[in-house]
């Protein structure tokens, strides 16, 4: 028997039940939408995180902070040294130290932010890639470049200043001018012990702001940026004996970022990337899916058993004409194929009609959960900011997955009523009314 005759055999059965072949295709329909659904779930909530986790920080940073409890932390400080000894490590592109000045406020006028301003080398800074949305970076002491949300961060100031900012101010257009930054001086330790009743002394420098950068991540975007030095001069500390906080290491790519992450811990410090919060949460999403698959796979197997049921019940009603297709030299192998086409074409049709139904579901799921979040951004006052990721997302090879597996169950479930269908003896078939 040729594939085309074959194709036009099973066609031509299937169009003479019609009603059970809709009936059994919609099972699978079902079953398909259930998985795809599932999954696609799983992965717009992995896709969402992700994204979180971008916008608190680039993919190919790592923060380093000092031991802090990981072993050998005694001697765990970040100093220049350790600076020149990062930026030696293999595939580092850049190191950027900073230094937080304690601020108490920064005031524009009669408008007030509550940000505390950093410290770093801006050599280093620029080679971080940060772009300007408009201006440039500091080139001496008295100047300070904004981070993107700073602009509109200010707020009116109130009259009472215990009491904080009164109303929130309009973005404001700071290019160019002089913002006043008051930071507080606390005592050393040998000025604590020589005097307990030390207080902290207020230090007021105007810088004027000569850029604003383009919207990064979340830490940079809600910070500002001053020389080193201006940093040191403002915490009034030796800069030859100074320690930082905290390091960025900016990776060449992200596939190197988990290495020179392991190889700084290696050395005694804590290092953290979004890139490693990504990897150890990979198995948790995987485990999701597996589950969410897994329930849907549940109304798949309800389908599988319809096919096998429909295809039985089709062998009982076409016992006399497999009868004589073997008297006519049908061989068993033949039947099979016929009744195992069959099965596999509800198996694909119910697929296709799963994936049409389930894209459909899902792009109405995610609008509705959009508008839901619109709508509470609205009511709250917040940024709408980046559109969210979707929650369903539905990838090329998810679609493939959910056509070839509905087929696959289709065949898997064809495979015992065509085996029975081979096996019927032609000469009870022929007699069979």
């Amino acid at each position: 028997m040729r594939f085309r005759d074959l194709a036009f055999l099973v066609v031509s059965n299937l169009r003479r039940m019609k009603l059970r072949l809709a009936l059994t295709s919609l099972g699978v329909v079902i079953g398909t939408s259930a998985i795809v659904l599932m999954v696609s779930l799983g992965i717009g909530l992995q896709a969402n995180l992700t994204a979180q986790l971008g916008d608190l920080g680039a993919a190919t940073h790592i923060n380093v902070f000092g031991g802090g409890g990981m072993p050998g932390a005694e001697a765990a400080s970040l100093t220049d040294d350790v600076v020149e000894e990062f930026a030696a490590i293999e595939h580092v592109e850049a190191v950027l130290p900073s230094v937080p000045v304690m601020t108490d406020n920064i005031t524009y006028k009669k408008y007030t932010l509550y940000s505390m301003p950093y410290g770093v080398d801006m050599d280093s800074f620029e080679k971080f890639g940060y772009e300007l949305e408009s201006g440039r970076l500091p080139r001496n002491d008295s100047e300070i470049v904004l981070g993107a949300t700073l602009p509109a961060s200010f707020s009116l100031s109130s009259d009472n200043p215990m009491m904080g900012p009164s109303a929130s101010a309009p973005e404001l257009d700071l290019l160019g001018k002089r913002l006043v930054v008051t930071a507080s001086v606390y005592p050393t330790e040998e000025e604590f012990q020589a005097d307990p009743n030390a207080q902290p002394t207020q230090v007021k420098q105007k810088f004027t702001v000569v850029g604003i950068l383009a919207p990064s991540d979340m830490m940079t975007d809600q910070s500002a940026y001053i020389t080193m030095d201006a940093a040191v001069d403002l915490n009034d500390v030796d800069r030859r004996k100074i320690t930082f906080d905290q390091l960025i290491v900016k990776a060449d790519s992200v596939n190197s970022v988990t290495d020179i992450e392991k190889t700084i811990m290696d050395r005694g410090f804590y290092a953290y990337s979004a890139q490693s919060t990504l990897e150890s949460l990979k198995s948790v999403f995987l485990i999701i899916q597996g589950v969410l698959g897994a329930l849907g796979g549940i109304a798949m197997l309800v389908a599988a058993l319809g096919i096998a049921n429909t295809m039985t019940m089709s062998i009982y009603e076409r016992t006399r004409e497999i009868g004589i297709m073997k008297a006519v030299g049908a061989s068993n192998r033949q039947i099979k194929r016929v009744f195992l086409g069959e099965a596999a074409i509800i198996g694909i049709l119910g697929g296709l009609g799963g994936l049409l139904f389930s894209a459909a579901g899902a792009a109405l799921a995610n609008l509705f959960v959009q508008a839901i979040i619109a709508g509470q951004a609205t009511s709250t006052g917040a940024a709408s900011g980046t559109p969210t990721t979707s929650f369903f997302q539905i990838p090329v090879w998810l679609a493939v997955f959910a056509i070839a597996f509905a087929a696959g169950i289709g065949l898997l479930s064809g495979v015992l009523p065509a085996v029975r269908a081979a096996n019927l003896d032609p000469l009870t078939a022929l007699r069979h009314e």
